[in-house]
């Protein structure tokens, strides 16, 4: 086979090849991109799913019931309480997990108001599905915070090592004076 030279630089294959090995790594990197942003989009959006219906659904209703029933024929038993109550730690994680996953900020969990303001501040984040998050997340650390409060020692409920993960990324004082202001 001929080579034919290209200036001094090398043949004309070599550098076609060259050539093609950076128009493969781009279209690479950019269907990593594309994929990355979909699989976000479809996390975010399974979580919500997650948080807002099935089991989540039914212990955040099992701890309104037993936290804000106005006679006790409405309200819970205490094992039914209970397994709520880590159903819906156990959302908590699952959402801060996801946070994780993608690279999405996590702010810790604190007042309703003062956690949507902060978001809604920063512009790049005002188009983010996170933020249709935010009401959940802050509505369940809530009715975990109000019923550990209530009945952690009434109960003898065994959840040392479950709060001790979920205070690391909620404000359980914020969160308990912001109920107690509310009464």
């Amino acid at each position: 086979m001929i080579a034919l030279p290209f200036s001094g630089f090398g043949d004309v294959a070599t550098w076609v090849s060259v050539a093609f090995t950076i128009v493969t790594a781009v279209i690479a990197a950019t269907a990593f991109v594309l994929l990355r942003k979909r699989e976000r989009r479809q996390a975010l959006t399974e979580l919500h799913d997650s948080l807002t219906s099935g089991e989540t659904a039914r212990a955040r209703h099992t701890l309104g019931s037993l936290l804000y029933a106005t006679s006790d024929a409405d309200r819970p038993g205490r094992r039914e309480c209970i397994e709520a109550y880590f159903v819906l730690i156990w959302a908590l994680q699952r959402a801060r997990n996801v946070f994780r996953a993608f690279g999405i900020p996590w702010e810790r969990l604190d007042a309703r108001q003062s956690r949507l303001t902060s978001i809604l501040k920063n512009s790049s984040k005002k188009k983010d599905a996170t933020i249709a998050l935010t009401w959940n997340l802050v509505e369940i650390a809530e009715n975990i915070v109000e019923f550990r409060y209530r009945y952690h020692e009434k109960w003898s409920i065994a959840d040392a090592d479950a709060w001790a993960d979920v205070s690391t990324f909620i404000d359980a004082e914020s969160l308990r004076r912001r109920i107690t202001e509310q009464v």
